[in-house]
């Protein structure tokens, strides 16, 4: 067996796996397993993290960003599933008659996802601080430590848990589960595409430093395929403005893809800024759950920042 195809293999084993939780998460069609579903991989994805920045020593706050990490997708789970929780805590009596009272009634996603992220950096910088004053780090080092805590748990946490927001919504939650699904295809077509054709036509490198071993062939094969798999998929989801395919075509696939692409391509980045090959070894093939997550967060933020904009 070639490396090549051993390589295939492994990454499409983990593919099924994926695959599998996923059309766990569908079949149980409960918000409940969806949530715990996004909450573990962001939890396992920080603990990544913590163990990636473990060489970087005063150049990152890796515990505060594990702690953040451990606790935020599971606050924000908890918040969108008693707000579509239809069991009140309380009755109280008023004017007009008895009022049901709801823990979560005003619980907005967004509200939040932003309060906690301004939290999370003020805590970041009062930690470096401390750390100047009373730990003997130079401002360079701080500098550098506050810049790394930050993005530790913006990208692989803050940005992908908000594939919670779409938690209530049974249609919204198709929407995501496709766009994930979608993502992680053009990065398996990419590969397809990469070995069987890479080089033959377009000899310059897609990535030359970032990501060496993506091709032009790759990229492009994938595109392709993964649009048309994506058009076939498009019943399970509910989106209205994808009914004609040149919208589809040169709006929505493009947009995913470039989004796709430049994830991998931060979280290759990343990885060659720690100097490893994969963020873990939990996936044959792939690597850790953040090599796993990388592309998605970004599609998944976007979209989710974009639905109301783009009423899907």
């Amino acid at each position: 067996m070639t490396p090549k195809v051993k390589t295939f293999l492994e990454r499409g084993f983990s593919t099924i796996i994926l695959l599998g939780l996923l059309g766990g998460a569908v079949w149980w069609d409960k918000a409940i397993g969806y949530a715990i579903l996004v909450c573990l991989l962001c939890n396992l994805t920080s603990y990544e993290w913590f163990n990636m920045l473990r060489e970087r020593g005063r150049e990152s706050n890796r515990v505060l960003a594990l702690i953040a990490g451990l606790i935020y997708p599971w606050y924000m789970a908890a918040g969108m599933l008693l707000l579509n929780s239809e069991q009140p805590i309380a009755i109280v009596g008023g004017e007009d008659g008895p009022t049901s009272l709801f823990l979560a009634s005003s619980f907005d996603f967004g509200a939040n996802a932003l309060s906690l992220l301004v939290l999370f950096v003020l805590a970041t910088f009062f930690c470096e601080l401390y750390r100047m004053d009373y730990k003997g780090s130079t401002g360079a080092q701080a500098l550098s430590s506050a810049g790394t805590t930050i993005l530790s748990f913006v990208y692989p946490v803050w940005l992908f848990a908000f594939a919670l927001s779409t938690l209530g919504d049974p249609a919204a939650i198709y929407n995501l589960l496709w766009l994930i699904l979608a993502t992680k295809m053009s990065d398996i077509w990419a590969y397809v595409s990469g070995v069987l054709l890479g080089g033959r036509f377009i000899k310059r490198k897609f990535s030359p430093t970032v990501s060496p071993k993506k091709t032009w062939e790759g990229i492009i094969g994938s595109f392709i395929i993964t649009s048309i798999c994506s058009w076939y998929l498009l019943p399970i989801t509910s989106f209205s403005f994808t009914e004609t395919p040149v919208v589809f075509f040169c709006v929505l696939m493009p947009a995913i893809f470039i989004l796709s692409v430049a994830g991998d391509l931060a979280g290759s980045l990343i990885k060659r800024g720690v100097a490893i090959k994969d963020s873990g070894s939990l996936l044959p093939g792939i690597g850790g759950i953040f090599d796993l997550i990388d592309s998605p967060a970004f599609t998944v933020s976007f979209f989710a920042a974009a639905m109301p904009i783009l009423c899907l």
